[in-house]
């Protein structure tokens, strides 16, 4: 099961909570691939797919983090009549933020966003991030600096030839991206996740999503770094397991989709 906005890798249409994920930057929906099996029943992970990548090769990928998630609330919000729960890593966080301000006008907020090893920064790009200004050898030796590029995409020309794009868009909506300081905080609860050695974001510095929820629910550290997520995927699903069973027992009615974003 699947469609243009996000892949099914293991359908449950009886599961009472969709998990939507949303990848990070150069990543795709099967970053979460391994996490499908791994959830109960009651739990259907839908895995969102952005242009500019897998299965949407024709769509050019997004530049702008508003625009993006206007265009998201457009294509997911149709489907969001059963209880869901969002789940962002890295540039994915900005994105679901984004998402559930958007879809706010809607009435149709998460019961809990989930956010991984990002946090927001009003006004200035985070300098560590690869500069999609940079020539093709800066841009990729930075990449590899970075990590969470494959070395083996990074030694592929035309694999890389292909996934160059779709980089370069993604860094540089992260890099203009800016909080629009002094929102209200949402009423979403707010789960940070981050690893230990994360020099990205620091997992000390995602506590500040305290300040953009009315109800934050702490930060959830695991061992490694910035893509932390590999390799993890038995622990990362069970902590998120346990936080989606205690969320769904205090959720606001669900309402249904009604029009435009």
């Amino acid at each position: 099961m699947s469609s243009s906005w996000y892949s099914v890798y293991a359908p449950r249409p009886a599961a009472s909570v969709r998990l939507y994920c949303l990848p990070c930057a150069g990543g795709g929906a099967t970053m979460f691939r391994a996490w499908a099996d791994r959830l109960p029943p009651t739990v259907e992970l839908r895995a969102v797919r952005l242009p500019g990548r897998h299965g949407w090769h024709p769509e050019p990928p997004f530049t702008d983090c508003t625009a993006a998630a206007h265009a998201l609330a457009s294509g997911l919000g149709p489907e969001l009549h059963t209880p869901y729960v969002l789940f962002g890593h890295s540039m994915g966080a900005l994105l679901a933020h984004e998402l559930i301000l958007s879809l706010d006008r809607h009435e149709l907020p998460p019961p809990a966003l989930y956010v991984s090893a990002s946090w927001l920064v009003e006004g200035t790009p985070i300098e560590l991030l690869p500069d999609p200004a940079d020539c093709d050898e800066q841009f990729v030796e930075t990449l590899r600096r970075f990590g969470g590029v494959p070395p083996e995409v990074l030694s592929d020309p035309e694999v890389l030839d292909f996934m160059l794009p779709a980089l370069r868009s993604d860094f540089g909506l992260c890099r203009t991206y800016t909080y629009r300081a002094g929102a209200t905080p949402f009423s979403v609860p707010v789960r940070a996740m981050g690893g230990v050695a994360d020099t990205v974001t620091p997992v000390d510095r995602m506590a500040r999503w305290r300040h953009h929820t009315e109800r934050f629910l702490g930060t959830r550290s695991f061992p490694g770094d910035h893509f932390f997520l590999r390799g993890q995927a038995d622990e990362i699903v069970a902590a998120l397991v346990d936080d989606i069973a205690a969320v769904m027992t205090d959720r606001a009615p669900v309402r249904r989709f009604t029009g435009e974003i």
